[in-house]
């Protein structure tokens, strides 16, 4: 018997783990974290449904916490296996990791000592230990070759899109003598972006597990080199400072290719880009490490020198540095993780700026629901970072030319090559709007039988 359950992103776009069981066998795909809602964040404290100990593997999408954070806490709970992902995704996995987990242990360790805690002391998620104890068990893993994981279970990866090394799982399971394939799409890029390769068609698949981020939105028809060219010429005309929170994975490398890119082709003039973010700088030199799994060639602009270390960027890398620049004048820009503006550097330049109606706040992609960047999108003027209150009078401006998602038009392009009607389409990773429209659009343009599970949900295949 194969069956498959939904330990995370059903109806919500975090918290990823899939659950493949084969006659006892067990594996699971992508091991996240729950981020947003406070309510959505708690359930990462709760004992995993599984035991993680059964586990023969664990196969990695991609790189973001939304989809690793949880493997240092599966680790302690016992498991002991491989991690397969791919190389670049191993790296940056790694590092992404110990920083989360620095990030729990100085949550915990402020959260005591300002009392912010129902507890004697307050404990984090999972420490640096834990996290480099899982980091020791990845296993490299390439795009479009086999990898047995047992006899009844095997995968290999196919190119997506989204981030450096992100990939979907194309994964076939033995029962007996009846093979079931399952492909999962992972988070599924856009076509043309900075950076990013497009995302390669799905091959046949018996069952599908399809992402709906954007299941029920169309990006807008927007340049992003034409958005973001006007939006720095508004801030070098106005002497202003631009805040950009930026994913340090994907997103700092991107908009700094392109605001370069700008320079270099004379549309706007030269402006400092000052990114606030030791992982974002760590996160580009592994990005240099691997020029064969980008669209463009990094290092084009200026000859030898890359993305993160042209003449007009600064790097930060210590807390000194980054509190230097709360007296930064304009024109300037500043980058700063995290991306959804829920941890990091960003939210100390947030208290700082967004009550000044000079400055400029620039949100680049999807924001969760829950989160501060989602509070911020959708217009409130009065928010909380570390339980103060900030008066938001700064100017908030969106784009979605950059977002690291395909909407649901690319969506059923990247599937349109899928010709067999797969028996059964799980809709996950969408807030349940997105879901719910994801499902209605495969059933109407392809006559596809879609299902949305609840979270926890087992389904026999």
């Amino acid at each position: 018997m194969i069956t498959l359950s939904f330990h995370g992103a059903a109806k919500t776009v975090t918290g990823s783990k899939y659950l493949l069981t084969v006659n006892g066998k067990q594996i699971l795909v992508d091991c996240g974290m729950f981020q947003g809602r406070k309510e959505l964040r708690q359930k990462n404290w709760n004992p995993p449904p599984f035991n993680p100990a059964d586990l023969s593997a664990i196969i990695i999408t991609h790189a973001h916490i939304d989809h690793i954070g949880y493997l240092p806490k599966l680790g302690r709970e016992g498991f002991d296996g491989p991690v397969y992902a791919t190389p670049p995704t191993i790296e940056i996995a790694r590092m992404s990791l110990a920083d989360a987990a620095r990030l729990q242990e100085e949550d915990a360790e402020y959260r005591t000592r300002k009392g912010l805690t129902h507890h004697k002391v307050a404990l984090p998620l999972f420490t640096e230990d834990d996290a480099e104890a899982v980091s020791g068990q990845f296993v490299s893993a390439t795009y479009d070759n086999w990898v047995q994981v047992s006899p009844e279970i095997k995968f290999r990866y196919h190119i997506v899109g989204h981030i450096l090394g992100a990939a979907a799982v194309e994964v076939r399971l033995l029962d007996n003598n009846r093979e079931v394939s399952i492909f999962f799409s992972g988070d599924v890029g856009r076509y043309g972006n900075p950076l990013t390769r497009n995302p390669k068609p799905p091959v046949e698949t018996d069952y599908l597990v399809c992402e709906s981020t954007y299941g029920g939105r169309i990006h807008k028809p927007e340049d992003p080199y034409y958005e973001f060219a006007n939006i720095i010429n508004d801030i070098i005309e106005k002497k202003s400072v631009l805040l950009v929170p930026a994913f340090a994975v994907g997103r700092t490398q991107q908009i700094t290719y392109l605001i370069n890119d700008l320079i270099t082709h004379d549309r706007i003039p030269p402006i400092e880009i000052h990114i606030d973010s030791p992982m974002a700088i760590r996160s580009t030199e592994i990005y240099v490490k691997y020029p064969e799994y980008h669209a463009v060639d990094i290092c084009k602009l200026g000859g030898k020198k890359c993305i993160l270390n042209g003449k007009h960027v600064h790097l930060h890398r210590k807390k000194k540095s980054s509190k230097l620049l709360n007296r930064l004048k304009g024109p300037a820009i500043i980058m700063s993780a995290s991306g959804m503006m829920t941890g990091g550097r960003i939210l100390h330049h947030l208290i700082n700026r967004l009550p000044k109606p000079e400055n400029t706040l620039l949100i680049a992609g999807f924001m969760a629901e829950g989160t501060l960047g989602r509070k911020l999108v959708e217009g409130e003027k009065l928010v909380y970072i570390h339980k103060q209150p900030v008066d938001v009078k700064a100017k908030i401006v969106k784009i979605n030319g950059l977002s690291g998602h395909a909407d649901f038009q690319e969506l059923l392009h990247w599937l349109e090559p899928l010709k067999k009607k797969p028996k059964k389409v799980f809709i996950t990773h969408g807030e349940e709007s997105q879901t719910k429209a994801m499902a209605g659009h495969l059933e109407k343009e392809r006559g596809w039988d879609c299902h949305i599970p609840e979270l926890h949900e087992t389904v026999e295949l």
